[in-house]
């Protein structure tokens, strides 16, 4: 493990509680808290990481809103079953994966906002059903399957198709008979 690199730091142990650790240097946190099933607090990252695969991976006990830093490109399964999270889930400016991010934290409430980079969504918000509010999403969109699956209270007024990505192919017409 380099001196940025905190992935697996901590993997599966069930029995850590606190989180506390601000390293200005760490980019990598992937599988950092996998597992750590009794951790406590709120997750924060730090301003240089890039990578959060599966950080927080059933941590069941984390508690708080969940913020990444302005860095993250990679989210996927980052809080992956914590259901005890709450709040608005914001993702950062430059996170391009999703998929499974929030997947089971059914106590985030708000408006779900991701940035204009992100091209997989697919099951982001899967079974987090007490969001609320239009989503907020970029263009740039390519996956989102069964992204809102389960989310019953969204105050939707615009239809589903508005989520998808802007380039939807026309089905193509035979050319009239002569």
């Amino acid at each position: 493990m380099s001196t940025g690199d905190f992935s697996n730091a901590f993997n599966s142990m069930s029995k850590l509680t606190v989180s506390e650790f601000n390293h200005p240097n760490v980019n990598n946190m992937s599988y950092t808290y996998y597992g750590c099933s009794k951790l406590t607090g709120s997750p924060v990252c730090g301003n240089n990481v890039t990578n959060m695969y599966n950080t927080y991976y059933n941590c069941y006990n984390l508690t708080g809103s969940p913020v990444c830093g302005p860095n993250v490109t990679g989210m996927s399964y980052t809080y992956f079953n914590c259901i005890k999270l709450t709040g608005n889930p914001t993702c950062g400016p430059n996170v391009i994966n999703m998929s499974n991010t929030y997947w089971s934290c059914y106590r985030l409430t708000g408006r779900p906002v991701c940035g204009d980079k992100v091209t997989d969504m697919s099951r982001a918000y899967y079974n987090c059903y007490k969001l609320t509010g239009n989503p907020v999403c970029g263009d740039n969109i390519t996956d989102m399957s069964y992204t809102y699956y389960e989310c019953d209270s969204f105050g939707c007024e615009a239809s589903y198709t508005e989520y998808l990505p802007l380039a939807v192919p026309t089905p193509k017409q035979n050319p009239p008979l002569q």
